[in-house]
């Protein structure tokens, strides 16, 4: 949880209201889980417009944020298929925003993140259940700089996903592409099966995962980073490239328990004409880090593709295709990665890079506001304002990202 305010707890609003299966739209409340939503919908034919990593996710939270998939071809912010919400605004009005009621408030309310009041109902897109088939490829991470534009036409070309994998220890670049595919297509074998079930769940990275975060409760030396790339990164992906799979897309959303690794991301996305150079200086700074710190990144910084969009007030890819590099580090006590996070905080200011409300902290509080453009987030905070005069649900973490506009 972010800030010291109160926080409500939506337990009891978890009901899947309806779902319109000609129009494709569910509606509903605040509280269901990806997951739930996901497993009804399957039921019949159908799936939520994207299916996300983490299936706790709340409808209602990630409603109005920056939550998102990798897509190539259509949105990749969940929040872009928010057809309309209810709420209680901070003023104690129970108010509907969508196409036909209050749709000038549509694009920021996709961008709420709680500051607009008590998101209570959802209707949204839903889309036809197709299967994924999932490729995993290893690059070379030198040529595929060096044609990059022609590597990322390729890839879009080819794939409906792509998700990457950087990792700074070894330099190497590895790509999951993911293409739907049509369901008589799928096997019944009983070892198909099993491995689309392993790889549904993502089973061996998520068994690296736990296993890095076991050796050490506190940091990671840059020898150790090395040794854990290896064995817990670098063999799975050995395996795992020469095996391709076929998921249900419900079935990807894991549900997050307390016992499981604790990880920090931190994700920026770069608009994709400067997407190299940050990718080049990102491992400068990772070197620098190993050589001057002792301290190294033992898993790989995921890169994650967000087309242009606009349907969301605070997107992240309002004015460009965007490509994300989130690095991912297992100790976040550790007070190095802090340092580190801080210095990649600048170059990313540099390329033009945009921060992840949900996933950055520290110095990057400050960076959002100097990434969007003033506009924008003028008029942002003027609805947000409307809504809220009081500022009662503008808690101190927001008053702090916004403070040059308050």
């Amino acid at each position: 949880m972010v800030g010291s305010g109160i926080n409500l707890s939506m337990q009891n609003f978890d009901r899947i209201l309806s779902v319109d299966k000609g129009n494709r739209t569910a509606t509903v409340q605040a509280g269901v889980t990806l997951s739930k939503l996901g497993s009804h919908l399957r039921q019949m034919g159908l799936q939520p417009p994207l299916v996300l990593e983490w299936g706790n996710y709340h409808i209602g939270a990630i409603s109005g944020t920056h939550a998102n998939d990798t897509e190539t071809g259509r949105a990749a912010q969940f929040s872009s298929y928010v057809l309309g919400v209810k709420l209680v605004t901070p003023t104690g009005e129970l108010m509907e925003i969508s196409g036909n009621h209050n749709a000038e408030y549509l694009p920021a309310i996709r961008s709420h993140f709680g500051m607009f009041g008590v998101i209570y109902e959802v209707t949204l897109e839903v889309r036809e259940n197709r299967p994924l088939s999932i490729t995993f490829m290893k690059v070379n991470l030198d040529d595929f700089l060096d044609n990059f534009h022609e590597e990322i036409q390729s890839l879009k070309i080819n794939y409906d996903h792509v998700f990457g994998m950087l990792c700074p220890q070894s330099g190497k670049l590895y790509w999951q592409g993911r293409k739907f595919i049509e369901q008589e297509k799928t096997s019944r074998h009983f070892l198909s099966t099993w491995k689309n079930r392993v790889g549904a769940k993502n089973a061996l990275f998520k068994i690296a995962l736990s296993l890095i975060r076991a050796t050490s409760p506190v940091s990671c030396s840059a020898t150790r980073a090395k040794v854990l790339s290896i064995a817990f990164v670098g063999l799975p992906m050995a395996i795992v490239k020469h095996i391709p799979y076929v998921i249900n897309p419900c079935d990807r959303g894991k549900l997050y328990e307390e016992k499981d690794a604790r990880l920090d991301f931190y994700d920026w996305v770069f608009p994709e004409k400067n997407w190299v150079g940050m990718a080049r200086s990102f491992l400068q700074l990772s070197y620098k880090f190993r050589k001057d710190h002792n301290f190294g990144l033992p898993l790989p910084a995921l890169i994650y593709f967000i087309p242009k969009d606009q349907a969301s007030l605070l997107s992240r890819s309002r004015d460009a295709n965007m490509m994300a590099i989130d690095p991912l580090y297992p100790y976040p006590e550790d007070t190095t990665w802090k340092e580190f996070r801080l210095e990649f905080n600048k170059i990313a200011m540099l390329h033009g890079g945009i921060p992840h409300i949900n996933k950055t902290r520290d110095g990057a509080v400050y960076c959002f506001g100097k990434a969007i453009d003033p506009a924008v987030m003028h008029l942002f905070l003027k609805q947000r304002a409307h809504f809220d005069p009081k500022n009662l649900f503008l808690n101190d973490h927001f008053r702090e990202m916004f403070a040059e506009y308050l």
